[in-house]
């Protein structure tokens, strides 16, 4: 079998893969989604002592830490994840839909107070909070420069002595990239354990991830087939990381870090993979007519 023949066997395998990851791609770590505004509570009345109520995941949920002697009872309607009891000694968190700011719209520098009344022993405790509006980015720069340094890939590609060498280098900055959105993504999840996030944050990154190194390693060598698995992981990168371009038009974003170092994240995995999958057809087109046919194999 040829390389040109090798590449579209593996192209299409992935393009399975792909289609079959659809569902979860579309989910940050831990289900989190970037906003434009941020929730936290203000106060506890009367305070109660062992009683804290706070806001985790830039106020995506609560965290209730009941240190009483008596069960803490919620007020329904925040959703179907809302605990009705939370017992002594014991600490709930959830998502609740009157406290988070998925779906609200909140002016940038506005407010919006809320409240709900929580039941300890029969006296009745108010939580009152606060959603606060932040300004979203310009998108537009950050749109036109993640196009640009995909087209540069396979641009710089045609006029490089070893095409192969820039995009070993340019699907393994991808990875990069991925590893550490992924990485700051699942560190701000607090509702969750830190491992099982990253597993389903990674997703088919998993693959791709391995088959960049690799193919990376191997295409140093000069081995075309490594440069064939870099360009697939690259391109598995860049399908994953495109839902979260919502970053380039949110404000508050579900990463542990800097949102800028996040868009830039978003924009290097995205524009490099993508860029690689691209130039990579080009390179392995000219590296399958260089490749001698063995015999009894026709091309």
């Amino acid at each position: 079998m040829t390389l040109f023949r090798r590449s579209a066997l593996l192209f299409l395998l992935a393009g399975t893969v792909v289609a079959g990851w659809a569902s979860p791609a579309l989910a940050h770590a831990g289900g989190l989604v970037a906003t434009d505004a941020r929730s936290r509570v203000v106060s506890l009345s009367p305070q109660v002592p062992g009683l804290s109520v706070t806001t985790i995941e830039d106020g995506a949920k609560l965290r209730l830490v009941n240190g009483t002697s008596a069960p803490v009872a919620v007020p329904p309607g925040g959703g179907p994840a809302t605990p009705t009891v939370i017992p002594a000694g014991r600490t709930s968190m959830w998502p609740d839909t009157r406290t988070s700011p998925v779906g609200k719209t909140v002016a940038p520098g506005e407010s919006q107070t809320w409240s709900l009344t929580l039941d300890v022993a029969g006296v009745p405790i108010t939580v009152t909070g606060v959603l606060e509006g932040h300004k979203p980015p310009l998108f537009a720069p950050w749109w036109a420069a993640t196009l640009a340094l995909a087209v540069a890939v396979p641009v710089l590609c045609r006029r490089a002595r070893r095409p192969d060498l820039l995009l070993a280098a340019a699907a393994l900055t991808a990875m990069a990239a991925s590893i550490a959105h992924v990485l700051g993504s699942t560190m701000e999840v607090a509702s969750a354990p830190m491992l099982g996030t990253f597993v389903n944050a990674a997703g088919i990154n998993l693959l791709a991830w391995p088959l960049i190194l690799g193919g990376a390693l191997a295409a140093v060598r000069g081995r075309p087939a490594g440069l064939l698995a870099a360009c697939a992981g690259a391109a598995l990168t860049a399908v994953f990381v495109l839902p979260d371009v919502t970053s380039f038009h949110r404000a508050v974003l579900p990463f542990a870090g800097p949102d800028t170092l996040e868009r830039v994240l978003v924009l290097l995995a995205l524009s490099c993979g993508a860029g690689t999958a691209v130039a990579g057809a080009s390179v392995l087109r000219t590296l399958a007519a260089a490749e001698p046919t063995p015999t009894g194999d026709p091309a």
